[in-house]
């Protein structure tokens, strides 16, 4: 397998000789408003640019994956750019209906474990919230509630989990537990609002890796968006403070990775 952290969640995967868009956020540099949050960090998202072109990014592709419909990971660029014919795979409504109305025809939900072109995908829980106190301002006003993570397996591959935008949970562990990935791509900038962190923070990482210690961990989601609280370069300082910085990976926008 081959992937490139593009930006943000947003990762090109060459899967047993299938290409995957995951969570595509293609705009310009400060196209869109800031996101609350509790650091005062007003930048407009995305904060950074892409690293490579457009039609790089697209070059290839068989099939998006969009894991929730936040802006971060399926966004108005990518409604404009990708080809309206495309398969593109999401967890259920309403991210079927957005993307349906968005002009797409080939909108597929991944509710089950289904074979694409050689490649088994598997959809996992995802806890987009850490404070259950708010989880129902979070539901209705962000919809941050509902996300996916996903399993790929091939017999030709390692097994490739990608948490997507979650806490550490019971449903994470138990599908961690289940399914034993040999890699990992952890969402772990530590993303939130002032209501509640969203996504995992380096101490969840750290989480993951003393459940599974010879899985190799590949961190994503990371200095893109305002609304981020841990850094590639803190992420880094902690996994080697507490002794697992071999089993992690910290990939720069545009940077691709082997396994």
């Amino acid at each position: 397998m081959k992937a490139t952290e593009i930006r943000n969640a947003t990762v090109k995967l060459q899967f047993n000789g299938t290409t995957f868009l995951i969570d595509p956020m293609l705009a310009d540099k400060g196209t869109y408003e800031p996101m609350s949050n509790q650091q005062g960090n007003t930048e407009r998202n995305p904060i950074v640019e892409l690293p490579m072109s457009l039609e790089e990014i697209l070059d290839g592709v068989d099939a998006v994956i969009v894991t929730h419909d936040h802006i971060d990971h399926w966004d108005q660029k990518a409604e404009e750019v990708i080809d309206k014919e495309m398969p593109i795979f999401v967890q259920g409504e309403p991210d079927r209906t957005l993307i349906v109305h968005a002009g797409f025809k080939d909108v597929r939900i991944l509710d089950s474990a289904i074979d694409f072109h050689g490649v088994r995908l598997q959809p996992t829980q995802g806890k987009h919230y850490e404070n259950n106190d708010v989880k129902d301002v979070l539901e209705k006003d962000f919809n941050t509630s509902k996300t996916m993570g996903v399993l790929f397996t091939a017999k030709s591959e390692k097994s490739l989990f990608f948490t997507g935008d979650t806490i550490w949970f019971d449903g994470l562990k138990e599908s961690l537990e289940k399914y034993q990935p040999e890699l990992i791509v952890v969402n772990a900038g530590g993303n939130g609002f002032k209501e509640g962190r969203l996504i995992l923070d380096q101490e969840d990482v750290l989480k993951i890796h003393q459940l599974l210690p010879s899985a190799k961990l590949i961190a994503s989601h990371m200095d893109a968006v305002n609304h981020g609280t841990v850094t590639r370069s803190m992420l880094k300082k902690f996994a080697q403070d507490k002794g697992f910085d071999d089993s992690l990976l910290i990939p720069s926008d545009g940077e691709t990775w082997e396994a």
